[in-house]
């Protein structure tokens, strides 16, 4: 008797950490990372904007990586914890003049916004953040989940094995509105249920 090798959990998150994967639109298309960056340096910061798991830090990484090709990139800095916080100033401080400082969470501590805005203005420093709202920022990228964006995700994941299909797809999304990453975890249930159902 043959034994079909199940694949391994395509949806762990060494597949879908931000950076990893490309930027995509609501239609599951490559974004214009290089016209969104032209934008940026025309206007001088961006704010990506949106809810919870819709792609924003993954378009973040995807900016740093094109400003810092364009020798524009000054930093980039995570925020998780207000331990992050004096180190994102300092970046800010520290950045040579016409380059822009990526904040990743900023949003998270409301007061950071202004000091970073202040500061990053004193200094002649861009920048560009993930927020939930608006930030303040002459341009504004917005993100949004749509099912046509979560089936390029997982088109773009190493093989499933055919233990995912389109309706789990759609109701993963539907149990988790508006969340791509919630969505991921949720698949990644189901395939860890399934592929041990089949062994």
């Amino acid at each position: 008797m043959i034994q079909h090798a199940i694949p391994r959990n395509p949806f762990i998150t060494r597949h879908t950490r931000p950076g990893v994967l490309p930027p995509l639109d609501t239609d599951g298309q490559p974004v214009d990372v290089a016209g969104l960056t032209a934008m940026i340096l025309r206007h001088g910061g961006a704010s990506i904007e949106g809810p919870h798991g819709t792609g924003k830090s993954t378009l973040l990484a995807a900016l740093a990586q094109s400003l810092a090709r364009a020798d524009r990139l000054g930093g980039i800095f995570r925020l998780q914890s207000g331990h992050d916080v004096p180190s994102a100033l300092r970046g800010i401080h520290r950045a040579a003049v016409g380059t822009f400082v990526c904040l990743d969470g900023l949003d998270v501590f409301w007061s950071l916004g202004i000091l970073a805005r202040s500061l990053a203005w004193s200094r002649g420093v861009g920048l560009v953040v993930t927020s939930h709202g608006p930030a303040g920022l002459p341009y504004v990228i917005r993100t949004t989940a749509t099912l046509p964006l979560l089936a390029a995700i997982v088109k773009r994941l190493p093989d499933h094995g055919g233990l995912i299909d389109a309706d789990d797809l759609a109701d993963a999304l539907a149990r988790h509105p508006g969340n791509i990453r919630e969505a991921l975890l949720d698949l990644y249930d189901r395939f860890e249920h399934r592929a041990r159902m089949s062994r």
